[in-house]
């Protein structure tokens, strides 16, 4: 006979966290990334499953994707041409159980994936946990400011007392799952965040930290000017899109 003990420890393996990596570019990182979360896996009181998305890539990203779920039996998502993070997140979610727990792993290996075992002993209280970045200071100071100014942009617009929301996350599949989202780019998580607040207001959000290591090969696009320009514009169209899905919240429209 199980003692009260192990049978709360058989319930609890009995609870799946799925790992989406999207991944664009990424042949030289891939590898590690997924090492990064075997490395890991094993040490969670969950079951562990992985999808792989290559997001059209131009490089031998997708080889190294079919490989690597050959070798360990995990799934994939191929994009016959590059969508964008957010509209492959979405449709990710789409195949995941709506009790699953989901993270997202980006496949440049630069967040530590040992943070999420910070994420996993709260996940009791919450639906969903925000992670904030608790080592800035490995990113160069143009990202920094960037990521400051954006932050406070969205703040003001949505009302939001979040530390950070463009990085490691933990929730259940159900929290996003049926929200479409307009906004691309850094823009994606606040529209796909306050849709989900708006449908469901009494959504259990935390905050959690995780530690980024840094891209070990290539450079981060984020402050381009240009990128920058896009992500103004991106904000600005979420915004409008959670204006329309208020209104039919609110109102019936």
């Amino acid at each position: 006979m199980n003692s009260p003990t192990a049978e709360a420890e058989r319930v609890r393996s009995d609870e799946t966290l799925v790992v989406v990596v999207p991944c664009y570019n990424e042949e030289a990182n891939i590898e590690q990334t997924v090492q990064s979360i075997r490395s890991v896996a094993s040490e969670l009181p969950l079951r562990v499953d992985v999808l792989l998305i290559d997001d059209g890539s131009s490089d031998g990203t997708k080889g190294k994707i079919s490989d690597i779920c050959e070798r360990y039996g995990y799934s994939a998502m191929y994009n016959a041409q590059n969508r964008g993070v957010g509209w492959s997140l979405l449709e990710a979610y789409k195949r995941i159980d709506p009790e699953h727990w989901v993270t997202i792993m980006p496949g440049d290996n630069e967040i530590d994936f040992a943070s999420i075992k910070g994420f996993v002993r709260v996940r009791d209280e919450f639906d969903l946990i925000l992670g904030y970045l608790q080592n800035p200071v490995i990113r160069p100071l143009g990202r920094r400011l960037f990521s400051v100014a954006y932050m406070r942009t969205v703040r003001i617009i949505y009302g939001f007392p979040f530390r950070y929301l463009n990085g490691m996350k933990l929730f259940r599949a159900n929290v996003f799952q049926g929200i479409d989202v307009e906004a691309a780019g850094h823009a994606f998580n606040s529209e796909l965040l306050a849709k989900a607040i708006l449908r469901d207001p009494s959504i259990r959000v935390g905050e959690a930290s995780f530690i980024a290591r840094g891209r070990a090969t290539g450079n981060s696009n984020a402050i381009r000017p240009s990128a920058v320009v896009q992500s103004v514009l991106e904000v600005g169209r979420g915004w409008r899109s959670v204006g329309q899905f208020r209104n039919k919240v609110t109102r019936g429209d």
